[in-house]
């Protein structure tokens, strides 16, 4: 027995499921999924890939080549992922092929509105739910097995609530690493040749074409059937008053506040097992279901015929985007306490850390009124309230592209620019820059090179000196790949040289053609680079003009002394950037 959490819990099944390759690419809540198979289980291949569609297919070619293979992401990354998984879904399968995707159900900062198991419905493929580490630690086990019984790649729906809460996981602590192969199928084609024979199209019944033929349809309904006898589905019957269908984290929530109700935990959510709910529906006077997430569960039962009470009762995102005991409590126990958050805790918007490069830059574009595109990086700090230093920004590696579109709309009156980070560069941005060089754009990009995928905790990317297969020999260098690709005009700078920096990003929007301005500082977080000397505030210089607030600084801080306010540094955490004195008029802020 050990304690784990989900994340640890995933990893281990991994291990104990004989996967050989591990690829994705890192997102909260379950980048730690690969951290945990690559420390500990070393036997198991791992990559963090360029993105999730690429770490996918590297999934998807393994499993071809017969052997367990697992793809890891969070719901946003798996939208980049689709059109791959798309085109595994409804193919042969031979070694197993499960993605595990996070879900960010309950976080207040999160996608909480994204649900994965619409890919379920959408490409109808199995969705299966965990609902704490031990089953997170099984149901991976399952996973690959179902994957291989039913020719299908399996979603292990984990949520952020799973990943990081711990739990008693039962395990062997003798058991032997053991690589699983299974090569059944010469051919794995996408699922056009089947439903063009499906769709009896003519001369479909030529046997080059019967033989690359995997019926997907009977696969799932086979599994629909099959689910009702699985153990990792699990009915409760005791009152008949209330009967609950749940899954995921809520079964627990269900089990304390309605300990006499009869309640159906589904782990396999997608398909459902038809025979166990209508068994439930036909004990219960009412049947609710409670889930996370969106009511995907409530309308899929209700496909059935079968009446249930859901999103009348319990609303869903914006009113709600996770379930708690004192949710389900205030709506099903009669004379429950009515329960109110806590009063006076103060909003706080998310800041960049003191000495990030991505400061700098928000304040050259600030400060020249630079309108410009954001990406999904530390920088999306400056689209906030208390910066303002952005006004687009969509999803990961889209920048160029916005700011391509925007220039061409406006005829390149003016230079709208874009700011993106190593990570979406190398994710999906380097196809703006390239389709922005073919098309002739005279747009500006910022590449911001922390030399690691700084916003979810530091991992490596194509351009990084590190990583689990890192050869120096084979790391890309930005400033080469933008000249590769037709960048006429490329400049790399320093974030801490300032004026510098300020003058290059000047000359680049200001220029006649294409360019590139390569913004270097390694993350200061990740690397924890050497600190210079902390930064004060002269009290008595200072005017109390709050410019220097407004840089962003983590560092920085506004306090009441003796009645008033005085603006402070935290020595603590100032590195000595320098940043803040750019502002101050008054030169009150010294080193």
């Amino acid at each position: 027995m050990k304690m784990m959490n989900g994340n640890e819990a995933v990893a281990r099944g991994a291990f104990e499921a004989g996967v050989k390759v591990a690829a994705g690419f890192p997102g909260t809540p379950s980048t730690e999924v690969m951290d945990y198979t690559q420390h500990r289980y070393p036997d198991i291949y791992c990559e963090w890939s360029t993105n999730e569609k690429v770490g996918l297919e590297v999934a998807i070619g393994a499993s071809f080549a017969g052997y367990r293979s697992l793809a890891i992401m969070k719901t946003v990354g798996l939208h980049v992922a689709a059109d791959a998984l798309g085109g595994a879904a409804g193919s042969q399968i031979n070694g197993g092929l499960v993605l595990v995707v996070g879900d960010d159900v309950g976080r207040i900062a999160g996608d909480d509105y994204n649900d994965v198991r619409h890919y379920g419905n959408m490409f109808n493929i199995p969705v299966l739910e965990p609902s704490d580490s031990q089953e997170a630690k099984d149901l991976m086990v399952r996973a690959f097995e179902i994957s291989e019984e039913y020719s299908t790649p399996v979603i292990l729906k984990i949520t952020s609530v799973t990943c990081k809460t711990t739990g008693r996981v039962l395990i062997d602590e003798d058991y032997a690493y053991e690589v699983k192969c299974r090569e059944k199928y010469p051919v794995s084609f996408s699922k056009v040749i089947m439903t063009t024979i499906m769709m009896k199209a003519k001369g479909s019944e030529h046997p080059k074409l019967t033989k690359c033929f995997n019926d997907f349809p009977a696969h799932m309904k086979r599994l629909a059937e099959d689910s009702n006898d699985f153990d990792i589905n699990k009915l409760e019957l005791n009152g008949k008053k209330i009967g609950v269908i749940t899954a995921g984290t809520p079964y627990y929530y269900v089990k304390e506040v309605l300990p006499e109700a009869s309640v159906l935990k589904l782990g396999l959510v997608m398909p459902l097992p038809e025979k166990m709910i209508r068994e439930l529906a036909q004990h219960v006077e009412k049947l609710y279901v409670i889930e996370d997430g969106h009511d995907i569960l409530e309308k899929n039962i209700k496909d059935l015929g079968i009446s249930v009470i859901g999103k009348e009762l319990f609303p869903k995102f914006p009113e709600m985007t996770r379930f708690t005991p004192d949710i389900i409590e205030e709506k099903l126990v009669p004379g429950a306490p009515k329960r109110t958050p806590q009063e006076g805790v103060p909003f706080r918007l998310p800041v960049s850390c003191a000495g990030c490069s991505h400061l700098f830059i928000s304040q050259i574009l600030r400060k020249h009124k630079i309108k410009a595109a954001a990406d999904v990086t530390c920088g999306l700090i400056g689209c906030f309230p208390h910066m303002e230093s952005y006004s687009l920004q969509k999803c990961m590696g889209s920048s160029i592209a916005l700011a391509h579109g925007y220039n061409i709309a406006k005829d390149h009156k003016e230079n709208f620019v874009a700011m993106i980070g190593d990570g979406g560069f190398w994710a999906t941005g380097i196809n703006g820059l390239m389709n922005l060089i073919f098309n002739d754009s005279q747009s500006t990009v910022i590449i911001v090179d922390n030399s690691c995928l700084a916003m979810t905790g530091g991992q490596n990317v194509a351009s990084s000196e590190f990583g689990f297969n890192y050869k120096a020999e084979n790391k890309l260098d930005i400033a080469k790949v933008c000249e590769a690709i037709g960048v006429k005009d490329i400049v790399t700078v320093d974030a801490y040289e300032f004026k510098n920096l300020e003058e290059s990003i000047l000359n680049a929007v200001n220029a006649k053609t294409n360019s590139v301005v390569i913004v270097k500082k390694p993350c200061v977080t990740k690397f924890k680079l050497p600190k210079d000397t902390p930064s004060y505030i002269d009290q008595d210089l200072c005017s109390k003009c709050r410019k220097c607030i407004n840089v962003g600084c983590l560092a920085i801080e506004s306090k009441r002394k003796n009645g008033s306010v005085e603006i402070v540094i935290n020595e603590d955490i100032c590195t000595g950037c320098g940043l803040c004195s750019t502002v101050c008029h008054t030169e009150a802020i010294k080193n």
